[in-house]
């Protein structure tokens, strides 16, 4: 008689565990690397809305800028004082700066050149590719102002088509910086 012997329960058991443990150590590794993705777009998005504050702050800036000299922020005449409409391109040296011709007495245009000199710096400073799109509406005494720049953490489509004005930045250039719109109210003057 040929009786067949069963096994002992423990050696029936043999390697269970492993795959056991194995498969748990997969998943835990797969949570570990969504917890990485989710910390590096954490701190790419915070580096962004950085960005965005400075862009912000210096948009107020330009407007307390121009509300001092609202006379010729938004004066009648062809090619307005405080008017930055070139086409982008990432400053590659520092903008100089303006000066008045008598530091005891600048005129209003003389003023507007240098507010915008020591904007431009402050751009070119505070933002990486710091630049702006500045142009008056007369009829409505308002002042449209697209402050841009290059986000360093967007590698492969930086910034988003359609977020600046067309004849500031083509669709097809080459750099795509990425901007936010500012629009700034001036005061009618008052002619005493």
């Amino acid at each position: 008689m040929n009786i067949m012997k069963t096994p002992p329960p423990a050696l029936q058991q043999r390697g269970a565990t492993l795959i056991e443990v194995m498969v748990s150590a997969l998943i835990v590794s797969f949570g570990i690397l969504a917890m990485i993705a989710l910390q590096s777009n954490a701190i790419k998005f915070n580096k962004t809305s950085e960005y965005r504050s400075i862009a912000t702050l210096l948009a107020n800036d330009l407007a307390d800028r121009m509300r001092v000299n609202a006379a010729i922020a938004v004066a009648k005449h062809s090619g307005n004082a405080y008017d930055m409409t070139t086409a982008y391109s990432k400053p590659s040296s520092v903008p100089a700066r303006t000066d008045c011709l008598n530091p005891n007495n600048c005129s209003a245009e003389e003023l507007a050149a240098r507010d915008l000199g020591e904007w431009q710096r402050a751009l070119y400073f505070a933002l990486p590719g710091g630049s702006a799109y500045v142009q008056a509406n007369q009829a409505d005494r308002v002042v449209d102002t697209w402050v841009a720049w290059v986000d360093p953490a967007e590698t492969a489509a930086p910034g988003a088509t359609g977020e600046c004005p067309t004849n500031f930045v083509a669709a097809t250039a080459t750099v795509q910086p990425r901007c936010m719109f500012f629009r700034i109210a001036l005061p009618t003057p008052v002619i005493p």
